[in-house]
């Protein structure tokens, strides 16, 4: 029997093939897009990912001025993030002990000579060790730390070059809110009861840049996730390095990002990320980057920008190691 097509089916099969020969055109001159799943009215939404790995010199970007630039830096079995806006700049988190000259050297090379805020999200030596060196090299408006963790070596370094460098330090708590050029800042998390882990005394911070929304979870663990309700984000730095304690189904499924960030150091002891919560992020079709598998099998670091509705997201050729 002639199968009949309702007006409905029709119009599907419409913009299906619109997609595929969308795609086809796109794939032809070089350029891979995601679908996102996202309808607006009767419109598809697609997002672009740029495939070109940029190599030449691993010291220098060319970073935009007039969009929101963010480098997820590959520095081994640790955390590091840059974000630039304008002309407004932080630094979340800072790797290792011999990972901060790096970073250091990095931030200089391209002409960022001065920080607005530098946030150690916790006192863990792979977030803040490397904190020192960056704090004493570049200007820092302000700096950024947990009440818990205090009495950690790294943290006791930190505040003595702050100290000596004249840099307020501030304990943000949940519900802060703070400006990088016009993106919006907010303290989403920042437990500080005296039970709390180091992981669980995170401080978390949601980004949002025009209609765009990013997640830094430094480590946090479950114990956060479950502690409120999350907004839906474009982007995910994955907690605690992709371990099995942070990224719960119930978490995921709130946050349902289009793009999660694991940094990772690659052949770690840790065995990281987990399998579990790599299979997590699959089920909610989200786009995977890890630092330690950013080119095929290589480490790299992604350089993500954004005019406030698209992103963008090349993988660099950016080692910061300090430990290789």
């Amino acid at each position: 029997m002639r199968k009949k097509y309702s007006k409905k089916n029709f119009k599907k099969l419409i913009v299906e093939l619109c997609i595929f020969i969308f795609l086809a055109i796109c794939g032809y001159f070089g350029y891979d897009y995601i679908y996102l799943g996202e309808n607006i009215g009767n419109e598809v939404k697609l997002q672009k990912v740029s495939t070109n790995t940029y190599i030449g010199n691993a010291d220098y970007v060319e970073l935009y001025n007039d969009k929101l630039n963010i480098i997820f830096f590959y520095v081994g079995q640790a955390d590091s993030t840059f974000i630039k806006l304008n002309n407004s700049c932080i630094l979340i988190d800072a790797g290792n002990d011999a990972d901060g000259e790096k970073i250091a050297n990095f931030l200089k090379k391209n002409s960022i000579t001065k920080l607005d805020y530098i946030i150690g999200t916790h006192a863990d030596e792979d977030h803040i060790g490397g904190m020192d060196k960056v704090i004493n090299q570049v200007d820092v408006n302000k700096i950024l730390l947990p009440k818990i963790g205090s009495k950690s070596n790294e943290y006791k370094e930190v505040t003595k070059i702050a100290s000596k460098r004249n840099i307020e330090i501030e304990n943000p708590v949940r519900g802060d809110i703070f400006y990088i050029s016009n993106a919006k800042c907010e303290v989403m998390s920042a437990l500080d009861n005296e039970e709390v882990s180091d992981n669980n005394s995170s401080i978390v911070i949601q980004m949002e840049y025009i209609n765009t929304k990013y997640l830094f979870m430094g480590d946090a663990e479950k114990e956060v996730e479950n502690s409120r309700k999350w907004d839906k984000v474009d982007v995910l730095k994955v907690g605690h390095h992709g371990s099995n304690s942070s990224s719960s189904d119930t978490f995921l499924n709130e946050v349902n990002p289009k793009y999660a960030i694991i940094e990772v150091g690659k052949d770690n002891s840790y065995n990281l990320p987990s399998k579990k919560v790599i299979e997590r992020l699959t089920n909610i079709g989200c786009n995977i980057l890890r630092t330690d598998k950013a080119y095929e099998e290589s480490v790299g670091s992604f350089w993500l920008n954004s005019d406030g509705n698209n992103i963008e997201i090349k993988t660099i050729n950016i080692n910061l190691d300090g430990n290789a």
